[in-house]
């Protein structure tokens, strides 16, 4: 488990270092393994751009990562357009992204079996998928900030309809 901060100007950070500390102590005690990042939100966002590539992008062709990054040569460049559009919103939110994360991700996915994702196993299955918690938070605050972000503009309408039309299933 991981721990830290959600800093607001309108609270005392001293404050809530103390609350942190408290919090992490009870979980020590208790015998609890985590970890105390001094980053959360740089943490947040990374996992944020990681999920909003490979849950719906595996989800939407139904295909593990390696078969979408190998079924095109458009595959991997709109993979990385739309890790770079979700960083971009991080980067107006305030956290200090690097477009290095991409080749970063790539990377590591890259090394890695071809992989589904919980969004696509909750498809499979005619479960609800976590839409508005993997894109609908970096989807919603690219329009709050009047961004230019089509292609996770593009995969966050095409993955709605998927989900509305699970949900109407029900």
């Amino acid at each position: 488990m991981q721990i830290g901060l959600f800093l607001n100007a309108s609270v005392d950070e001293t404050l809530e270092r103390t609350r942190l500390n408290t919090f992490a102590s009870l979980l020590e005690e208790g015998g609890t393994k985590f970890q105390v990042l001094e980053d959360m939100q740089r943490q947040r966002w990374e996992k944020v751009v990681w999920n909003a590539a490979w849950n719906p992008l595996t989800t939407l062709t139904l295909l593990d990562t390696q078969s979408w990054l190998h079924s095109s040569t458009d595959a991997t460049p709109l993979t990385r357009r739309l890790m770079r559009e979700v960083i971009d919103v991080g980067r107006r939110c305030g956290v200090p992204l690097e477009y290095g994360l991409v080749d970063e991700l790539m990377g590591r996915i890259n090394s890695l079996p071809g992989v589904g994702s919980s969004m696509q196993t909750d498809y499979k299955n005619g479960r609800p998928m976590e839409v508005d918690v993997i894109l609908g938070f970096p989807a919603k605050k690219s329009k709050e900030f009047g961004m230019e972000t089509p292609v996770l503009d593009m995969i966050h309408a095409l993955i709605r309809a998927v989900d509305g039309r699970v949900r109407a299933s029900l």
